[in-house]
């Protein structure tokens, strides 16, 4: 069973804890998706949505999302990693340590699907090194408050509307002014485009409860409420 940590549209979260225990009870795997969302465990913020994740099988994170690192950084976390191990590992002539034992003491191609890799992991380890769990979970909780005042911005207009809850950084509205009869969907899919091609601003796209929403996603540790004004200024502009 895969269980949402933070889902790539919204944000949003399943109960991690309850689904544990219905694994548990049927012998089920339980993975977390939290390539998104994981790291929000860091901000006090978000801890409340993380109960019982300990209790997953395995867990996705992607340090390239919300650990401010470069493409590319993702890893998978295993309760037991045995079972890694039976899973991926194979008896290939080409992969068999000779001699090597103290020297490759984690042989990474046994626990995934990749024989060659890069080393991502050192861009991981210096930013844990250099900059400290604490601060980043300061800058997360910067960007969730981010969020949470995007959507105050929203809720206090009269021309836009949230089409979905912030729970972490990422917000979903559309542009719906009054008395507009036309196709509010067609009409936020040219403000997309014209936002992008601005380049001021950038937004992607997400469909919520069959509505086409403008998507924002705070990502980046320098990004200020003051982006958030400019944001929905750049939105007015396109409109």
């Amino acid at each position: 069973m895969v269980a949402n940590a933070g889902t790539t549209a919204t944000g949003a979260f399943d109960p991690i804890g309850e689904l544990a225990d219905f694994c548990r009870a049927r012998r089920l795997w339980l993975h977390v998706d939290a390539a998104y969302g994981g790291f929000a465990a860091l901000a006090p913020s978000g801890r409340r949505f993380f109960e019982g994740i300990g209790e997953a099988d395995s867990v996705a994170l992607d340090p390239h999302k919300w650990l401010y690192l470069s493409m590319g950084s993702g890893c998978v976390l295993y309760r037991d990693p045995a079972a890694a191990r039976a899973a991926f590992s194979h008896g290939a002539e080409y992969t068999r340590m000779i001699g090597l034992e103290r020297d490759e003491a984690f042989a990474f191609w046994d626990y995934g699907p990749e024989l060659s890799r890069p080393f991502r992991a050192l861009d991981l380890w210096l930013l844990l090194k250099f900059v400290g769990a604490p601060r980043l979970g300061q800058a997360i909780e910067r960007n969730i408050a981010c969020a949470k005042y995007f959507e105050r911005l929203v809720h206090a207009s009269e021309d836009f509307e949230m089409l979905a809850p912030v729970e972490l950084s990422i917000f979903c509205f559309r542009y719906a002014p009054r008395g507009f009869t036309g196709d509010l969907d067609v009409l936020n899919e040219r403000i997309l485009v014209d936002v992008q091609r601005a380049g001021g601003s950038y937004l992607s796209n997400a469909r919520i409860g069959g509505k086409f929403a403008l998507r924002g996603c705070v990502l980046n540790y320098r990004t200020t409420e003051r982006d958030m004004e400019l944001l929905l200024d750049d939105v007015r502009r396109a409109v």
